[in-house]
């Protein structure tokens, strides 16, 4: 019994661990309620995650409300322009399926593409902005290379939420549970499951220590 409440068992470390997610998840959901912080909400939530998973010992309201006043203009300044667009486009989709306009359905298609495109290119924005001091600009074209390289891992990403929005859909009594859960702690733990593999590609592609932190600012602090 002594080693199950040890502070380094792996049941121990794992209810703190689902501590820190139902905490994230609250400052996630209350954060992203005025629709435009959305994004600087999702760089934070990473930007702690990735903390966590480099091993740092961190406060996490405190550095979840640090990392997004200090993200939040770059956020902002991509994901409104992001959102604007998508929802263009989704409408666009939703316009030419119309039973009126049925002689110019296949213009569905050309739209799909490029709002799936614009999505896949954007997966890797909110996690890099959590790690690196970039410009905007940069970070975007960045992204969409990522996400043409690693085209597999974005594809399970988005099959993961896609995933949890079918299931929803089966019956009331899905969408009760699923709501729940993402209510409870379903962003922060499947924004968790994402960092792995956004952890390994930034390691693998951008030169990252194998820690996961960045190799400049570990150079900064040396005396």
């Amino acid at each position: 019994m002594r080693k199950f409440f040890s502070p380094e068992s792996p049941a121990m470390r794992f209810l703190s661990l689902f501590c820190d997610w139902i905490l994230l998840n609250v400052l996630f959901i209350i954060c992203c309620l005025p629709i435009i912080t959305i994004g600087t909400s999702i760089t934070a939530l990473y930007a702690v995650l990735f903390r966590k998973l480099r091993g740092e010992d961190c406060f996490i309201a405190k550095t979840f409300f640090k990392e997004f006043k200090s993200n939040f203009k770059q956020s902002i300044l991509f994901w409104i322009p992001f959102l604007l667009i998508e929802a263009f486009l989704i409408f666009d989709i939703y316009i030419v399926r119309m039973p009126a306009n049925e002689a110019y359905l296949f213009l569905q298609y050309p739209v799909s593409i490029v709002a799936f495109l614009i999505l896949c290119g954007s997966i890797f924005v909110f996690p890099q902005m959590a790690l690196f001091d970039s410009k905007t600009p940069q970070i975007i074209k960045n992204s969409f290379l990522l996400g043409l390289s690693n085209f597999p891992t974005v594809i399970l990403i988005l099959v993961v939420y896609i995933a949890l929005f079918l299931v929803a859909g089966l019956s009331p009594k899905w969408t009760a549970i699923i709501f729940s859960i993402m209510l409870f702690f379903g962003f922060a733990a499947t924004a968790n499951f994402c960092c792995l593999f956004y952890r390994r590609i930034f390691i693998k592609c951008l030169g990252l220590n194998e820690d996961g932190s960045d190799p400049d600012e570990a150079e900064e602090e040396e005396p």
